[in-house]
């Protein structure tokens, strides 16, 4: 398999030093191509949840970029990550349906045709260290992923904006990468994961966020939830119960939130992984309270 070309992900590497900082140790970059079986993710089932990076290492490099993303694959973290569709019809990785806050330029990303969006600057705003950054496609970070990773790692993809075919073109570059066994689309609504499923009924969804156990126990019967997406910390009882039936049960912590007390209750519940913006943080913690 080709190696990873420096030069199309300028500024990749650095946001591994910094990882590296953070007091985990070096860790050697992941073999080209040396991929696991993504049951292996989860069976036998870690004493651990899995830390979902939320836009990747966000605190270590701008968010929803490649360099976000590898720092988080060097640290064997799972990914969540934003996509929208172009005017002229590509996906692209950001958060805002606008590209003023994260990028050099302004207007709506449905607005703007690929060749302009890859002309702003998507790391200046961050640190200098960054600067020319773009802003990646579903591809670049579906490929960098599948390159990158040492054993699968799953990643949780959320439409920030519904627009026609994009369930499709979704589907089509997640097979193009062979990554279709670690993906799930979480925050749509239930017509939007029929298409999901039209398009490949093995693509996993979610439906709508769950925040009360009532909604919990419907989610348990419901066929479009082969992970459950929640915002509360579900009772042992309750996470055995989704376990019995092969689904997953991610926690969604709020943004920015730093709750060590919820990261060990979570633990506790057996929860299948957590969406957070301190991964490092969450992980140390649990290292030093162990």
């Amino acid at each position: 398999m080709e190696m990873v070309n420096r030069s199309r992900f300028a500024g990749l590497w650095q946001p591994i030093s910094l990882a590296f900082a953070v007091g985990l140790g070096p860790l050697a970059m992941p073999a080209i191509g040396q991929v696991t079986t993504v049951q292996e993710l989860v069976v036998p089932r870690r004493t651990e949840p899995i830390l979902l990076a939320h836009r990747g290492l966000t605190r270590h490099a701008p968010e929803n970029t490649l360099p976000a993303f590898a720092a988080a694959i060097a640290l064997e973290m799972a990914i969540e990550l934003d996509v929208y569709q172009t005017r002229d019809g590509h996906l692209i990785v950001i958060h805002d349906p606008t590209v003023d806050r994260t990028t050099n330029g302004s207007g709506r990303v449905s607005d703007l045709t690929l060749a302009e969006i890859r002309k702003l600057d998507a790391g200046q705003w961050f640190h200098t260290r960054f600067a020319g950054l773009q802003v990646p496609t579903l591809d670049e970070v579906l490929q960098l992923i599948g390159q990158r990773q040492r054993r699968p790692v799953w990643i949780a993809l959320n439409m920030k904006l519904l627009s026609p075919g994009i369930e499709e073109k979704i589907v089509r570059l997640v097979e193009k990468h062979k990554l279709l066994s670690q993906v799930f689309a979480f925050g749509q609504p239930p017509e939007s994961s029929r298409r999901f499923k039209r398009a490949n009924p093995k693509l996993k969804t979610t439906v709508v966020k769950i925040n009360e156990s009532s909604h919990f126990a419907r989610a348990l019967e419901d066929p479009l939830a082969d992970c459950l997406w929640v915002g509360f910390i579900p009772s042992r009882h309750e996470i055995d119960q989704a376990h019995h039936l092969g689904k997953h049960v991610w926690l969604s912590l709020q943004i920015g939130q730093k709750r060590p007390d919820l990261w060990d209750r979570a633990r506790a519940s057996r929860i299948d992984g957590i969406c957070t913006d301190w991964p490092l943080e969450c992980r140390l913690h649990w290292r030093v309270t162990n």
